[in-house]
């Protein structure tokens, strides 16, 4: 459980909660590799989202199959309590995603995370707990950002003084390779995730409200000239090109250290 003591993310995030609940969505892109996952899964299996926020992604996947055990958990309170008001469907509890997971071994058939990594220092730890509550051939989806996507994407191109704050962020794919494969857990694969959106006054708005944690970070005279190059592309007629990756992880029978079944 997180200290009494906030860290600096969580204070953010805590304060940022009502307008990230609308600022931020389930992207369908995003949504579409976890829901193939979530497809082949069996009637009642248990999914788990690592740092669930406001819900967007575990609520997104519980309409596409509301047939599942669905189970979040984040280390902000007010983010979970805008989770929870959406519904009693799927429980929401606190946990951080840098330390234990509170939960027992073995609980979930499918864990994901979607923008989380870059928040956790302890990747060990992360790791290590994924393989924990993850049951023999469990799948883990890690969502994130290579510096290639990082460098293509267009939160880059209009606000390039994000660039160097997210290289320092975001953790190599080589590191969170080595670390799943150090915890017990088999890389599958890793595909892009991309997708052209529209600059219309919705999605303006949201940039406005600083919708991505590297915005918040940023000089307030950097993100208004970003939002101007933003609103110049807009009037072209451009779009903002969306890149992730997304990494596909599993729990072998028995895994990597010959330990088997736990």
């Amino acid at each position: 459980m997180q200290s009494q003591n906030k860290s600096p993310i969580q204070g953010d995030y805590d304060t940022y909660a009502p307008t990230y609940v609308w600022a931020r969505w389930a992207v369908p892109w995003v949504v579409e590799p976890l829901a193939q996952s979530a497809g082949v899964l069996p009637r009642g299996a248990a999914v788990l989202e690592i740092g669930c926020g406001t819900g967007n992604y575990i609520w997104a996947l519980f309409d596409v199959r509301r047939e599942l055990k669905y189970v979040g958990f984040d280390v902000s309170e007010p983010m979970l309590h805008q989770a929870r008001s959406r519904g009693s469907a799927i429980t929401f509890v606190h946990g951080d995603a840098a330390t234990r997971f509170p939960f027992p071994d073995q609980s979930f058939s499918l864990a994901f995370a979607v923008d989380v990594i870059h928040h956790v220092d302890a990747l060990s730890r992360f790791f290590d707990e994924a393989h924990r509550v993850l049951v023999p051939s469990g799948k883990l989806i890690v969502v994130t950002d290579s510096e290639a996507t990082l460098r293509r994407r267009s939160l880059t191109r209009f606000y390039p003084e994000i660039l160097p704050i997210e290289l320092a962020r975001y953790p190599p794919m080589s590191l969170l390779h080595k670390e799943a494969l150090r915890a017990g857990l088999h890389f599958v694969s890793q595909e892009e995730a991309t997708r052209q959106v529209a600059l219309d006054d919705e999605f303006l708005t949201r940039l406005e409200a600083k919708c991505s944690s590297a915005m918040r970070l940023m000089d307030p005279d950097a993100h208004a000239a970003g939002m101007a190059r933003v609103r110049e592309a807009g009037a072209r007629g451009e779009h903002w090109l969306s890149c992730y990756d997304v990494l596909l992880y599993t729990r072998p029978d028995v895994d990597v250290s010959g330990r088997g079944h736990e």
